[in-house]
């Protein structure tokens, strides 16, 4: 029993280290390298923004309002509208012509 303790404690110990190792050498540059851009350098961010819209006549008009709502979110966020996809968008008919909409645009920079 008590082998068995010390060989689980032995793995979790060369897991910790494994996971460390990246780490390890990411933080070392090269002594004659040149500044890298985040971009680059694998760091990039990523975060989501909604929108909800609702308008009468068409779902098309609820749901480009409820995007131009995330993609304003986005902006003031400081993300362009290339940055960003969109990863969920439904249109809800709640009868006689009016349409509600929510959309979720993910954007990486």
């Amino acid at each position: 029993m008590g082998s068995m303790v010390r060989r689980g404690v032995l793995a979790a110990t060369f897991a910790g280290l494994a996971m460390l190792a990246p780490v390890a050498a990411q933080a070392a540059p090269a002594l004659n390298s040149a500044p890298v851009a985040a971009s680059e350098a694998g760091t990039l961010e990523t975060r989501t923004f909604t929108g909800q819209g609702s308008a009468g006549g068409s779902p098309k008009r609820a749901l480009r309002q409820a995007m131009d709502y995330a993609l304003q979110s986005a902006a003031v966020a400081g993300y362009l509208e290339s940055q960003c996809v969109t990863t969920y968008s439904r249109t809800y008919s709640h009868g006689a012509g009016y349409f509600s909409a929510n959309v979720v645009i993910s954007c990486t920079r």
